[in-house]
């Protein structure tokens, strides 16, 4: 469903060029999700941006079902960490959520359709008539999921979207996106820095080198799929994963 080829990345200012994304290859299948980790400035927004065609890159290509990416894809959505700066303050959550649906040019009636049943899905069917300002944080990023569910897309995004939520707020919500995505069987790339999120949530875990960043290991993630937040993460297995990916990074850092 996604694949990206020996894509790559340089910021160019006068005098200088800065290589962010030496060379990535990877694919996501569809219906998979596929974490990222790496560390801290390696490239990981950047290289999702360019996914999702909001950088252009500078060399290499990504494809969505095998059409190139040269801009925003149609059947995309992105989650991002700034929850906040993405949700219109004057707006209703109902109105935020429907939205991308009244840009894409939905009838009426369907919009109806996916805004009602994706607020039911992330347990806001009772907050529509709210406003983004009047809910917790873990509301808000409730409401940008729901608003990427509703846009029925083939390819989610997830750009840290957890990162400025408290400790159960975020387990809360990560077994929301699995509840979702074996609900909805979208195919979705989540970014994150947290290594345990990552080994709970993914099939696979992709380990980025620093800057300039390329793949150090594409991880097959042999947990149960029944994945829950004590049962899973009380696993040897879920420990042998999480202390073999913390050592690869400590390895991108140059660190023993």
């Amino acid at each position: 469903m996604l694949e990206i080829s020996a894509l790559n990345k340089a910021y160019q200012s006068p005098g200088r060029r800065v290589e962010a994304i030496r060379s990535i290859t990877l694919g996501v299948g569809a219906g998979e999700l596929v974490c990222v980790v790496g560390p801290s400035g390696c490239g990981k927004t950047t290289l999702l941006r360019c996914v999702a065609g909001l950088l252009p890159a500078s060399g290499g290509e990504v494809r969505l079902d095998g059409v190139p990416v040269t801009g925003p894809p149609p059947r995309m959505a992105v989650v991002f960490q700034e929850y906040g700066r993405s949700l219109f303050p004057w707006m209703t959550v109902r109105q935020n959520v429907e939205l991308p649906l009244k840009e894409k040019r939905v009838p009426a009636a369907r919009r109806r359709e996916l805004v009602t049943g994706s607020l039911e899905a992330v347990g806001l069917a009772d907050a529509a008539d709210a406003h983004p300002w009047q809910l917790s944080g873990g509301m808000q990023q409730r409401v940008a999921i729901a608003r990427a569910v509703a846009y029925e897309p083939q390819v989610l995004l997830m750009d840290e979207p957890f990162a400025a939520v408290d400790a159960q707020t975020r387990a809360d919500l990560e077994d929301l996106i699995l509840r979702l995505w074996r609900d909805l069987e979208v195919t979705t790339l989540f970014v994150t820095h947290d290594i345990d999120e990552a080994v709970y949530l993914g099939q696979r875990v992709i380990v980025l080198s620093s800057s300039p960043t390329e793949v150090m290991e594409d991880l097959k993630i042999d947990l149960p799929p029944g994945r829950d937040q004590l049962t899973t993460r009380s696993l040897p297995r879920f420990g042998e994963l999480r202390g073999h990916v913390y050592r690869q990074i400590q390895r991108a850092r140059g660190e023993r």
